[in-house]
């Protein structure tokens, strides 16, 4: 955004042969001789990403009857977590004994 230095209202731009600014209140122009260049270009990384809860948390906790969604079985241990805001509900994570597949429900 660029703005006018006369009377601070905001510039428009009309493109084409001679591309400009220019303010629709006074009579200020500003024309734009050239063009912008990217000089470098960089890559992104994508960061790792870090379990909530990792596997030496859940083992310790308590354990409860949740049938896994891989293998069926009927016994998990589970471990509630507050990890939204206050006025979420919480998370609860859970492990099955039997694959140690761990899935989440909120």
């Amino acid at each position: 955004m660029e703005f006018c230095p006369t009377c601070g209202n905001l510039l428009r731009y009309e493109g084409g042969g001679n591309s400009r600014f220019f303010c629709s209140t006074c009579p200020y122009v500003a024309y734009i001789e050239r063009q912008v260049e990217i000089k470098k270009k960089q890559l992104l990384v994508k960061k790792a990403i870090e379990p909530v809860v990792s596997k030496e948390d859940i083992p310790t906790a308590a354990e409860t009857e949740a049938p896994c969604p891989r293998c069926g079985h009927d016994k998990a241990y589970f471990k509630s977590m507050q990890i939204r805001s206050a006025d979420e509900p919480e998370s609860r994570f859970y492990r099955c004994l039997k694959c140690e597949f761990t899935w989440r429900e909120e």
